[in-house]
Formats: structure tokens, C-alpha cells, sequence
């Protein structure tokens, strides 16, 4: 299918989708305090992101499910559970003026998605409000939008179906991936392009990246997104080839020439199949991971795991930079700097994988009390601080040597927190000293200030959770506080689990 036929398909449907049964919605809201559309962005892409002195995040986990008629997310009077929450960032590090910024359920399935703030704006996606011929809301269809940081203004970007299409605002366009292809919505700041998009076709693999940090009007080669592409059927070429891009031309990073020699298509053993598996930030650059696949007399062979970071204003693949950090094909991995080699966490075993000078695979243990969901890895001077999550609670390990790792030598593995995590969604974020997450019990946005944990001889202080959104006064319960920003049932179940005592 020819690009121009499978946009007028996509349009197609989107046009007879909008045109389905529902009701007009008003996006007037706000002004919501005031804004920093100036100041530099932290965490974008996640549960929680700072811009200046302003917290916006989301205001915990709600289901599709709870959508049963489109007013059930309209703009307004969609529930609190869901919607994006703006908290000013007081001195002391705690948060005030909290009110609703974005009045809708932010939904995605994607579980690297979050919310981004780019300028004035703020980028999200939620369930469509769109109905079929029978009434039934199309929660499976997904809506792109933004609204401004003061929750004046709101524009829809596209619609795609899918809830799990992995997805990336830049601070210039949407992109997403879905149905082999990869597509952009271009913006300004102030109009949204009417249509999609193709950047590429029969696209066989993505790996989405972007900058954790964003200062205004900066471009960041964070933002690039990996994408491979196979050759033609009818070509005699084997392996594939690999792509970047930001939402403009994309940039060719390996096809068949690239381990030849002069220009030269290489031989049949060097014309690899590569399968993207991680990209990493680092202070100056990107580090993509990735495994190669080679076939010799129609067997298939791997030659291993390899990493190469890219700097500059674009990527630039050159093998001789290229750092093979593995002789197995690895599909996850954590990243915990090259020099230190990879960490792959799993419910078998964990091992750092090295690889010696003379090309051999070395796999020192490293041991956990169950499965962990690696959270994220400092890499400093004094050694590795893994952040994880096992069995809901939020966990430690300092390494100080990866070499000295044996099945004797372990570092001590450190439980932080008395409260409950729930890490099977958008993934907990650290900001401004604390890390946000989805609490296990009333799947509401809760955080916790790292600087009160305490691990001394005879002095050990866990972290208890807060909801992030605040609290209000109430009779019903122990401490006299109730959540403010939870529905009137949540309200009730909290009251059930924290009773006030009986005079």
C-alpha cells in the first residue's frame, strides 16, 4: 500500500469514527495559578514532571472500564482519579496550591508513556469520548492532546487506535508507531498540523527514546527514535537496516555497506540483522543497545550483544566505537554505565555480563531476594545505586565493584519503604529528591521524600507514602485528614482503613 493510500485509509476511519455518536464537550477551564513556561523541564515522559517552580503529574491510575457513557471523560467532568494535577513546589520541597490542571483521564497502555511539558503546553493522551452505532465509548481508540500549563487552552492532536501504541512528544511532534509504521504530527506553538504523517513504512522494530531534561527551544540527540527496516523480498541482500530520527529525514545508520569495505556491500557473515534493544541517556549522549544476527549458508548466527553511544546534533554510527558487551543475544537489559558492562535482572537469575580483553563472556551473579523492576541505576565514582522494586516495595543495592561480584560477595539488598508500589504501570519517577508513584492500595499518585530514609546501627526509618495531591480536614479518621483529590467512593474505603478510634 502506497503512502498516500494508507493516509486517505487512516483519515477514512478517523473521519467515520468522529462522526459516530456523542456529545459535544467544552474545554474552558482555568487559569490554573501561574505558569514558568521559560524554565527548564525535569523527568519529561513520565508519571511526574517538574518545569520551575510547578509539579504536574498524574493523579493516579484509573481504568477505562469506568468510562461507560462519554461524559464520563468529558473535559471537566471526567473523574479526579486520572486527571493531571499542577502543585507548586514550596521551599521546603513540599507541594501547595494543588489543583486540577487537566481535567480528563490520562490513559495509555504503554507503560514507557507519561506526560511531557514542553513550553507552555502540556502533552498527554487519554480514552476517545467517541461512541459506536450502539453507544459503546471506543476506549480502545486513543486521543493525543495538549493543554496549556494553565489550563487554558486545549488542542487535540490526532486519534489512533490502539491503547498500547508506543508513542513520544518532542517539543516539534508527535510520533508513534503502529501497523508497521512510523508516523509524525508536526506543532507549533500555536496550531497543530491536521494530519499524519508516514515517516517510514514496513518498519520492523522501534526503540523510543527522548530527553529526560528539556530546556526551551534546545534540540537534544536524546530525542532520536531507532527504527529498522528489512529489505525487499526480491533483494539478495541479507540482514536489515537501521534508522534514526527525530520527526524529520531520517538518518541511515547501517545497511549492507557498513562492515564492507570502500563503499563495498559487505560479505553474506558481516550483512547483520539488528534488533534494538535499549537506549540509555548519558551526560554527553545516547547509548543504544542492541544484538546482530548474521546468516551463513542459511543458519542463522549470533554475534552477540554490542552497544555504541552517539553524541553531537545527530547520530552517526561508527563501528569502530562500537563496544560488544555481550557474546548472547540479550533482550533486556539494565543500563549501569559501559565501562561497568550490562545488568540483565530476571526471575531466573541476574548476572553483570563483561566481556574481557580477550573477547570472553564473563557473568558475575548478582543476587536478589526475588525479581526485581529496575528503576533506574546512578552511576557515580563510588560505585552503582540500583533503585528496584520487588514484592511492591521500593528497594537498594550499592555496588562498589562489579568485578569482586561472586556468589559470596554480594552487596547488602536495602528495603526502603513500608509503603506499597504498584510498578506495573507507569514506572515511578524521581524528582526533586523524592519518587513518585502509583500507591497499591488506592492506585492514586503517592511520593516519598528519599532524604527521610534512614539505615543506621539501631536507627532504621522506612519511608511512608503521602498522596501527592494533599490532603483536607475530616472527622471520620484517625489522623483527622482524608485525601482531597479522591472520588467520594475512594473516600470511603480510605475511611474504612484508617477508622477514627472510638471515644
Amino acid at each position: 500500500m502506497t503512502k498516500t493510500k494508507k493516509i486517505a485509509l487512516i483519515l477514512t476511519v478517523a473521519l467515520v469514527i468522529t462522526a459516530l455518536l456523542a456529545g459535544c464537550q467544552s474545554y474552558k477551564w482555568g487559569p490554573v495559578g501561574t505558569t514558568d513556561g521559560n524554565a527548564d523541564v525535569i523527568n519529561n515522559g513520565s508519571l511526574a514532571v517538574q518545569q520551575g517552580k510547578y509539579l504536574y503529574y498524574i493523579n493516579g491510575m484509573d481504568a477505562t472500564s469506568n468510562i461507560s457513557k462519554p461524559e464520563d471523560n468529558y473535559f471537566g467532568k471526567a473523574s479526579v482519579k486520572g486527571s493531571i494535577m499542577k502543585s507548586e513546589i514550596a521551599e521546603d520541597g513540599s507541594l501547595k496550591n494543588t489543583a486540577v490542571v487537566v481535567p480528563k483521564m490520562f490513559y495509555t497502555g504503554y507503560t514507557s508513556g507519561g506526560i511531557y511539558i514542553f513550553g507552555d503546553w502540556i502533552y498527554y493522551v487519554t480514552p476517545t469520548t467517541k461512541t459506536d452505532n450502539s453507544g459503546v465509548v471506543q476506549v480502545d481508540y486513543l486521543e493525543y492532546y495538549r493543554t496549556k500549563t494553565d489550563g487554558t487552552e486545549t488542542q487535540q492532536i490526532t486519534m489512533v487506535e490502539g491503547s498500547s501504541v508506543e508513542y513520544v512528544f518532542t517539543d516539534d511532534a508527535l510520533l508513534y508507531y503502529t501497523s508497521s509504521t512510523l508516523y509524525k504530527v508536526g506543532y507549533t506553538a500555536d496550531k497543530v498540523d491536521k494530519d499524519a504523517t508516514v515517516i517510514a513504512e514496513n518498519v520492523t522494530d522501534v526503540l523510543f527514546n527522548h530527553a529526560s531534561t528539556y530546556k526551551k527551544g534546545q534540540s537534544s540527540i536524546e530525542d532520536y527514535v531507532y527504527y529498522t527496516q528489512s529489505y525487499d523480498s526480491d533483494s539478495l541482500l541479507n540482514g536489515n537496516k537501521v534508522y534514526a530520527t527525530n520527526g524529520g529525514e531520517p538518518v541511515l545508520l547501517v545497511d549492507s555497506k557498513t562492515y564492507g569495505a570502500n563503499g563495498a556491500d559487505a560479505s553474506k557473515d558481516k550483512q547483520f540483522t539488528f534488533t534494538l534493544v535499549k537506549a540509555a541517556n548519558e551526560s554527553d549522549g545516547v547509548v543504544v543497545y542492541y544484538s546482530k544476527t548474521s546468516t551463513v549458508n542459511g543458519a542463522s548466527e549470533t554475534a552477540g550483544t554490542f552497544a555504541v553511544k552517539f553524541s553531537g546534533e545527530k547520530p552517526a554510527f561508527d563501528t569502530t566505537k562500537e563496544v560488544k558487551v555481550a557474546r548472547d543475544a540479550l533482550t533486556s537489559i539494565t543500563h549501569i554505565g559501559l565501562d561497568n558492562g550490562v545488568l540483565v535482572a530476571s526471575a531466573a537469575a541476574s548476572y553483570v555480563y563483561i566481556m574481557t580483553e580477550d573477547d570472553i563472556q564473563v557473568k558475575k551473579p548478582l543476587t536478589f531476594s526475588a525479581t526485581p523492576t529496575v528503576l533506574k541505576a546512578d552511576v557515580t565514582e563510588e560505585g552503582i545505586t540500583l533503585y528496584y522494586v520487588i514484592s511492591n516495595k521500593l528497594m537498594k543495592k550499592v555496588i562498589t565493584d562489579v568485578n569482586a561480584l561472586s556468589t559470596e560477595n554480594q552487596p547488602v539488598e536495602i528495603n526502603m519503604s513500608g509503603a506499597e508500589i504498584n510498578a506495573t504501570w507507569l514506572a515511578p519517577a524521581f524528582v526533586n529528591g523524592c519518587v513518585y508513584y502509583i500507591d497499591n492500595t488506592y492506585s492514586y499518585t503517592f511520593f516519598m521524600n528519599l532524604d527521610d530514609f534512614k539505615f543506621e546501627p539501631n536507627d532504621v526509618k522506612l519511608l511512608e507514602g503521602k498522596i501527592a495531591s494533599g490532603y483536607e480536614k475530616s472527622d471520620k479518621t484517625e489522623d483527622g485528614t482524608i485525601p482531597k483529590f479522591m472520588t467520594d467512593t475512594d473516600k470511603e474505603t480510605y475511611i474504612t482503613n484508617n477508622p477514627k478510634e472510638e471515644e
